[in-house]
């Protein structure tokens, strides 16, 4: 009699965990979709010698499209962690970088508070897309490109018969 109990107990807990993964390997169509993630670039001024992670937020502006399950559709926080500082031109810079959570496809914002100022951009985020985002302390939006120095300004020529002023 203990041997018939221990076998029907066996067979309940064969049965029931045959059940659970048939239901769990079938999968969606869904599944299929891209899992999009975006790499974060951060090149920012190291204060007092350190270089410390930087949060960037990462905000849906307006989300378009299908997007795998697993993706995003709401704000989240990316910390990208830096390294350094290196010597950059005269000036110590930390470097990182970092990938996004999977992202659904879209137009997001983001935003990373450097040591000059907070930078924000939106970019459209799709499987084929560019997924590059570069903050460069002092460069506005998140191409990675800072805009060079306007040149200081030449002084207007002397008019006939006129000296030129002093500085």
């Amino acid at each position: 009699m203990n041997r018939f109990y221990r076998f029907r107990a066996g067979f309940v807990v064969v049965a029931t965990a045959a059940l659970a993964v048939a239901g769990c390997g079938g999968g969606s169509a869904n599944d299929a979709l891209p899992l999009i993630r975006a790499t974060i670039a951060v090149k920012a001024v190291s204060m007092g010698g350190t270089c410390e992670s930087v949060p960037v937020r990462v905000t849906p502006k307006a989300l378009a499209g299908e997007a795998n399950k697993y993706a995003n559709n709401k704000m989240i926080v990316t910390e990208v962690p830096t390294t350094g500082p290196t010597d950059e031109n005269g000036a110590p810079m930390c470097n990182g970088s970092a990938e996004t959570l999977p992202l659904a496809p879209g137009v997001w914002e983001f935003s990373a508070p450097l040591r000059s100022d907070t930078y924000k951009c939106e970019r459209d985020i799709q499987a084929g897309g560019d997924l590059k985002i570069v903050f460069v302390d002092g460069g506005e939006g998140c191409s990675g490109v800072v805009a060079p120095a306007e040149p200081a300004a030449e002084p207007a020529p002397a008019a006939e018969g006129e000296t030129p002023a002093a500085n």
